[in-house]
């Protein structure tokens, strides 16, 4: 008997985020999980990377709202972030502007320091949720 995941493993379409970089999909989905891929500042109407840490951090936030809006959820469902570092150093910032976008409900998370990332950006944040 074979197995029939692939069939029901599902590619949102993003059209108002900045194309991805790469051969991936901004995000999947299976049954109620919604995997998205790592995130980083890109401004979606320059496709270009936005300035310094707070501005790509928010970025990122602002981009990963609108995939999981296209995926039938929002910030308040996801249960699990990656974060990708250039600079530890840059923890508290993104803590702060990070924690402003959830609400009572903190979702798991881990922290990575990295030695780069795509386009020098400083950050880059992946996720899975759930559907509401």
């Amino acid at each position: 008997m074979s197995c029939n995941v692939e069939k029901n493993i599902k590619i949102s379409n993003h059209t108002d985020l900045p194309k991805a970089i790469g051969p991936y999909s901004h995000s999947t989905s299976y049954d109620n999980l919604i995997f998205v891929s790592g995130q980083i500042g890109l401004d979606k109407n320059t496709n270009s990377l936005k300035n310094g840490i707070e501005e790509q951090t928010v970025q990122i936030m602002e981009n990963l709202k609108i995939i999981l809006q296209n995926n039938q959820s929002d910030l308040q469902h996801i249960t699990k972030t990656t974060i990708f570092l250039t600079d530890m150093k840059n923890f508290e910032t993104i803590n702060q502007i990070y924690g402003r976008y959830f609400h009572g409900r903190f979702p798991a998370r881990s922290t990575i320091e990295v030695v780069s990332l795509p386009r020098n950006a400083e950050v880059e944040i992946e996720c899975i949720a759930v559907k509401r």
